[in-house]
This record gives structure tokens, sequence and C-alpha cells, in this order.
């Protein structure tokens, strides 16, 4: 399936990813740059973390709203999008995610319900069935 880069916009052939494979291996190396440099150095703010590994404050933020790092700058903090509390990573807060999962499962699964239309006999599509009624 053909596709345009989100990046560049260039066309390209990939089943699964929005990039193309220039920006994707951009993508990868600006990733491991970051993951590599808050392994060395676990204190650094993300100020420091974009100046020494020259990748936008943004794109770190979305490593980190992503759950990608391991190890989060000392200055970050986001709010739940639920309740407002402060986390360090991710978009909910566990207790949020905890309720949400139980409010999942309390929740009865439904049956579907069987049809009620009658099928239609006169079709010449379902040879079996008319060979069945003829007996």
């Amino acid at each position: 399936m053909l596709k345009n880069c989100e990046k560049c916009n260039r066309v390209f052939a990939h089943p699964t990813r929005s990039m193309c494979e220039g920006c994707f291996e951009e993508e990868l190396a600006n990733f491991v740059a970051v993951k590599e440099y808050l392994k060395e150095n676990p204190g650094a703010s993300v100020a420091q973390v974009a100046n020494e590994t020259e990748v936008d404050v943004e794109i770190i933020y979305e490593y980190i709203r992503q759950g990608r790092l391991d190890i989060i700058p000392s200055d970050v903090k986001f709010h739940c999008e639920i309740c407002g509390a402060e986390i360090s990573s991710g978009r909910i807060c566990p207790k949020c995610k905890g309720d949400l999962v139980k409010g999942f499962r309390s929740q009865p699964v439904s049956e579907p319900e069987p049809e009620s239309k009658p099928r239609d006999r006169g079709s010449k599509v379902h040879y079996l069935d008319q060979i069945k009624d003829r007996r």
C-alpha cells in the first residue's frame, strides 16, 4: 500500500509504518541518542537532553508520553487527563487507569442477537440449501 510519509511527504510502501525508511531511521537514531544520554546522565533536565542530543524538546516529551523512556528527565511532570493528578509519564495516572479497567470488566458482555430474518431461498447462490430442500 502506497502512503505519504508524515514527516517529509515522500511516497513509500510499508504495511505498518507512517514514515518512510529515511525518516524512520532518523527518528530511531534520535530516540537512541536521547535514551543513551539519559542512561549516562540520569538527573539531566529536558533542556540539557535537547541541547546535548540536538533532538527537539517536543519530540522528547512525546517519547515520555508514549512511555518509551525508562529513565525520565528530572524536571518532567505531566497531569492525568482524567483527574489532573501529577504524573511522570503517560497520559493517565495509575488510579484512573485501574478505575477504567474495573469499569470495563464490570460491564456484561452482550451476546449477539440471532438473526430472525428468514433466509432468501430464491437466490441461485445457495446450491446446497436448494438441494436439501428438494429431498
